[in-house]
């Protein structure tokens, strides 16, 4: 399964600056913008997953450096969270999808 999210997740460092409000809504967007892709790919009624390997590509326009584990530790939280209640996997922990992998390319690594 491949779902595709428009924006990037923000970093750590903005995550948890941001208002409890704002991160609520962020987590919202995100479940919404999940919940069209399972429309648009017929996903319905489907049983959890209780093993998963999940990859993040992050896609940036620029070549700064970047700290992987500030994206783990941000916006990648809402999108797993997501998954978890709209039913596609049984859990974020460990036992169920281990060490989500995260990818940091560029737009012109875009056509790979």
């Amino acid at each position: 399964m491949k779902i595709t999210i428009k924006n990037l997740p923000p970093s750590k460092n903005k995550y948890v600056n941001w208002h409890w409000a704002k991160r609520k809504r962020y987590h919202e967007e995100v479940r919404d913008e999940i919940w069209v892709e399972m429309v648009n790919q017929n996903i319905k009624n489907c049983k959890p997953l209780k093993k998963a390997k999940i990859i993040f590509r992050l896609y940036f326009k620029d070549n700064r450096r970047r700290d992987v584990q500030n994206y783990l530790g941000g916006g990648i939280i809402a999108i797993l969270d997501s998954l978890v209640d709209l039913g596609i996997i049984a859990d974020d922990s460990y036992d169920i999808i281990r060490q989500p992998v995260v990818c940091l390319l560029y737009t012109s690594d875009a056509a790979d």
